[in-house]
């Protein structure tokens, strides 16, 4: 019987630690499009603890594809890299990404000096990817720990609910966000299947003997460093499918607490 324990225990924690072979990972060097799972009966707690997201289905993710320097250099995976998922309701887009980074560094006075997060979104453009032109319709949004949520461009109409923390002994940079359809929409805008919103984001790097903005990974780069290019943005398409529990009765669990 303890024989029978032990394997069992042993099968177990095999499942645990594959259980998210199943998730769909896309490549942001290689993707323009990412589908947005609605969050169907799963409340979204903003905590950074991502329990919430174990049966969100698609990871984007960053890495060395998507690096360009700006006096920096890539090392290999523990010196940056992203994952990214986004659920929707009809209200309300959330946000879990996780920055691998082995060295944070937090000593300038804005989100995109050091270590930090810029975002751009357009729920409104009829074109994907968007005109060239930067207008009011373009929401650019710039976050970090040290310097909070902070708005670049666009018709600021509410506020967003963000979580961040540093996990120094993961060494990962850990954010959750909610943004109600009121930051980057026009108010009573409704979020539904097939819609598409324009969406590009990126993860600044700054390391203890290269500080400042040295470099970043990111989907759809462009629109937001060299100049503000929204015909550079990336495309996130809202779902009919819903966070479900898998149907195959298969473990599932956190791809973040996993890493």
């Amino acid at each position: 019987m303890k024989g029978l324990c032990s394997l069992i225990i042993v099968v177990f924690t095999t499942l645990l630690l594959f259980a998210n072979v199943n998730a769909d990972e896309i490549n942001a060097a290689k993707e323009d499009e990412y589908p947005v799972l609605n969050r169907g009966n799963f409340e979204i707690k903003i905590d950074t603890e991502f329990k919430d997201w174990k049966f969100s289905k698609y990871v984007l993710v960053m890495g060395k594809g998507t690096w360009e320097p700006l006096g920096g250099t890539w090392d290999n995976a523990d010196d940056l890299t992203a994952e990214l998922q986004i659920v929707y309701d009809e209200t309300n887009l959330y946000f879990a990404f996780v920055v691998t980074d082995d060295e944070y560094v937090a000593e300038a006075g804005d989100p995109w000096s050091n270590d930090g997060i810029q975002l751009a979104i357009n729920a409104l453009t009829k074109d994907f990817p968007p005109a060239p032109g930067i207008t009011d319709e373009t929401h650019l949004y710039n976050f970090s720990i040290r310097d909070g949520w902070q708005q670049e461009r666009g018709l600021f109409l509410g506020d967003a609910e963000i979580e961040m923390k540093r996990d120094e002994k993961a060494k990962q940079t850990l954010f959750e966000w909610r943004m109600p359809v009121e930051i980057f929409a026009k108010k009573g805008t409704k979020l539904e299947a097939k819609k598409k919103i324009a969406f590009a984001i990126i993860a600044n790097d700054s390391d203890k003997n290269a500080k400042g903005q040295t470099g970043w990974v990111g989907w759809g780069n462009h629109t937001i460093v060299f100049g503000k290019n929204p015909e550079e943005m990336k495309t996130i398409i809202l779902s009919a499918e819903s966070m479900v529990v898998n149907p195959s009765g298969k473990i599932a669990t956190t791809w973040g607490v996993l890493k």
